[in-house]
């Protein structure tokens, strides 16, 4: 097996129970902090007796002969490339006849039309607000070619596009439930990754470049929903030390394979 951009490995050790016994996993990512040091993902794989290599190797240009992997995956990684059809190409290059590719990849703009306790009564204008905002900074997330946080809806054409036949499509029925106390093992990891570095604000901050790489046009809306809406967050975390904040947590994930 060959996981493409392995990150953490959390999708990597996801799927190793579910490979045939003997199996020999190989993980690369082009990110040097998970490559060079991931002792916690090679112990890991150490005390399950599998056979693992970690590896450094860029999706678009993946460090293996043709026909190499009998199975080729990846989870979350072709949302962040400037060409994720490239990307598709090589796994499907790797990937020996009658192996199998699968990809894991969201809609994240569907997210925005979710509720939770805090935007249950937002009006129609306020919602349209929030997607107009996630729809720009998409376009300029693409425009500075740091991929398409919701292109998981256009892969099952472009797996058709490389010949891949037995096409696929699920979807993940994983969500993250969040309501009080928010004392379960995926609440507290959700409420971690929230806070950690005041979140929103720096994603706020970096956002400004989005709206200028998606075109000047967009930079009154850009103040005008900042004016708006910058209370937002806060209101979220309020409730959440209110115990008022709840969600469902849904969100829409798709899970495609083909065979080459």
């Amino acid at each position: 097996m060959l996981d493409v951009g392995c990150g953490q490995g959390h999708w990597t050790k996801t799927l190793a129970p579910y490979l045939a016994e003997n199996s020999k996993i190989t993980a690369i990512d082009n990110d040097e902090s998970w490559f060079e040091s991931n002792a916690e993902l090679e112990s890991h794989f150490k005390l399950s007796k599998i056979d693992f290599n970690l590896k450094k190797g860029d999706a678009e240009n993946i460090p293996f002969e043709d026909e190499s992997f009998d199975f080729v995956t990846c989870q979350t990684v072709l949302i962040h490339l400037k060409n994720p059809k490239k990307a598709l190409k090589e796994m499907t290059r790797v990937l020996k006849p009658n192996g199998l590719l699968l990809c894991v990849e969201p809609n994240n703009i569907v997210q925005t039309l979710t509720k939770n306790s805090i935007s249950q009564n937002d009006s129609i204008e306020e919602t349209l607000d929030h997607i107009k905002y996630r729809l720009i900074i998409e376009k300029g997330k693409k425009k500075l070619g740091e991929g398409d946080n919701s292109l998981g809806d256009l892969l099952p054409g472009w797996f058709a596009s490389e010949d891949l036949k037995d096409i696929m499509v699920r979807l993940s029925d994983k969500a993250i439930a969040m309501y009080p106390p928010y004392d379960n093992k995926e609440q507290i990891a959700t409420l971690k990754q929230w806070m950690q570095g005041s979140a929103w604000k720096s994603e706020t901050r970096k956002d400004i470049d989005y709206f200028n790489a998606a075109g000047e046009e967009y930079m009154p809306f850009y103040f005008e929903y900042q004016e708006k809406y910058d209370t937002r967050s806060d209101h979220i975390m309020g409730a959440v030390q209110r115990e008022q904040y709840h969600a469902a947590g849904g969100s829409l994930m798709y899970l495609v394979s083909g065979i080459k």
